[in-house]
């Protein structure tokens, strides 16, 4: 896996860093923020990794979006890391942010002692995707939009992933 250039870095850091605020403050990722990544990635990710890395992230997130799984802040946010990144890089990221919105998931889920609710849901969504269902249909506590479940601010572990996915692939 190729390095991230210094520039691809520094945006990178500081785009996820205020992402990560806004979410935990305002539970929403601002689109100023995320059209200032997505520009800034003209500037330091020319050319086809930058178009790549953009609709691969797009892909994955948007079908978590539309399933009202994942808001549109996240994707957004996702779409300029990986338009910066790249489709490798940001494949790390992903990665790394998944496994530790899980983790955080879990000790929120245990914390609430939502075990139960929760393992409830989860063959719920499943049972309703297998069908070709929306699992959010009838159940707004499946809905990220009306906020009656529990809620990950997903732009933390999305910082935090970009930042280990940076240390773990160096910059040249």
């Amino acid at each position: 896996m190729p390095a991230f250039s210094y520039a691809q870095a520094a945006v990178l850091a500081v785009l996820v860093a205020v992402a990560a605020v806004y979410d935990v403050r305002e539970r929403r990722i601002p689109n100023w923020l995320c059209l200032a990544g997505f520009a800034a990635a003209f500037a330091v990710n020319l050319g086809w990794d930058l178009a790549r890395g953009a609709g691969l992230a797009l892909s994955v997130y948007l079908a978590l979006f539309l399933i009202r799984a994942m808001g549109g802040g996240d994707l957004k946010l996702m779409v300029a890391a990986g338009a910066l990144a790249g489709p490798s890089r940001w494949l790390l990221i992903f990665c790394l942010a998944s496994i530790l919105g899980g983790i955080v998931a879990l000790a929120m889920i245990a914390m609430r002692r939502r075990l139960p609710g929760t393992l409830e849901n989860i063959v719920v969504i499943l049972g309703r995707l297998a069908r070709g269902r929306a699992p959010h249909e009838g159940r707004p506590d499946l809905d990220v939009r009306t906020g009656a479940g529990l809620r990950l601010p997903h732009g933390v572990p999305i910082a935090v992933g970009t930042w280990l996915a940076l240390a773990a692939a160096g910059v040249r």
